[in-house]
């Protein structure tokens, strides 16, 4: 019976920083999807605001993951010819997404407590 090959790796140590970015990403991205979930809750208060909310919220996680992807390839082959690139357009990306959401955050507290 023939033994197959393993399957290769990406980079020889798989507890180096990919991972964990990839791991950091994903937290962030979940917490984007919770927070467009509890803005439906809201959607008595809101209204089709709280649909528009989710619609972009869900758009950031799902692009925030797609960019991880990328970001996760290219650390992979950084590590392996021992030469890195930084990305700074992710983490502008993750850092708008972050200050948009507090903002939405802010101003949804603020019009609950209004009413």
């Amino acid at each position: 019976m023939p033994t197959r090959s393993p399957r290769p790796q990406p980079h020889d140590d798989p507890a180096l920083q990919p991972e964990r970015t990839v791991q950091s990403w994903l937290r962030t991205s979940l917490t984007l999807t919770v927070v467009s979930l509890v803005f439906m809750r809201y959607i008595n208060v809101f209204q089709g605001w709280s649909v528009a909310i989710f619609v972009v919220c869900l758009g950031m996680a799902i692009v925030a993951i797609a960019m991880q992807v990328r970001r996760y390839r290219l650390g992979s082959a950084s590590i392996r010819i021992e030469r890195g690139r930084p990305t700074p357009w992710a983490v502008i990306f993750l850092t708008t997404s972050v200050c948009l959401i507090a903002v939405l955050s802010i101003a949804s507290v603020i019009k609950i407590s209004l009413l």
